[in-house]
């Protein structure tokens, strides 16, 4: 028999090509598949993780909102019938008031505080100062009417008017402003 090395190369040559395609092929394939496999099981997380956030966004928004509002109603009472002069309903609104603030203040200074690990570093800020406007501003302004009984001064006319105006334009405005920075707004 003739032994042809040509003929021996192209056998080793077919041979090595069967062997890469029957087993180096499928552990190729398997391996981009475990890869995209991988890949999908990370999406998916992050996909979760992001709901997560924007419900807590999204929770966070809604408990701003009933305690800013429910502060702000609770206050606009005491210095309305403060500017009325209605002694009874505003002893009345009065009593309300120092009975829930500090448990509204609080609220409003804990959801301040989660919102730092939820919105931008300005939004926060920007919390921040909306508390400080809360507490330093207009709160001292509301116990002072509820501590002199001030009824129908300019005083208590002045702030009445500002809390239709200025506080309630102030809280949507910052609520808006939230809720358009972590897109929880229509429209954006």
């Amino acid at each position: 028999m003739v032994f042809d090395q040509s003929l021996f190369e192209k056998v080793i040559l077919l041979a090595l090509t069967a062997i890469v395609s029957g087993l180096g092929v499928p552990w190729v394939l398997k391996c981009i598949d475990q890869r995209r496999a991988l890949d999908l099981k990370k999406a998916e997380a992050a996909l979760a993780r992001q709901g997560r956030i924007i419900d807590a966004q999204s929770k966070l928004l809604d408990e701003l909102s009933q305690t800013l509002w429910q502060w702000r109603y609770l206050a606009k009472k005491v210095v309305y019938y403060a500017d009325r002069g209605d002694r009874d309903a505003f002893l009345l609104a009065a009593k309300g008031y120092e009975e829930k603030i500090w448990d509204l203040l609080h609220a409003l200074r804990v959801q301040t505080s989660t919102a730092r690990r939820l919105v931008s570093e300005d939004a926060y800020k920007r919390l921040v100062a909306l508390y400080r406007y809360v507490v330093d501003d207009l709160d001292p302004a509301v116990t002072s009417v509820v501590r002199d009984e001030s009824l129908g001064t300019p005083e208590t006319n002045s702030l009445a008017h500002r809390f239709s105006n200025e506080v309630s334009d102030r809280l949507d405005e910052e609520l808006d402003r939230l809720a358009a920075e972590v897109k929880l707004k229509v429209g954006t």
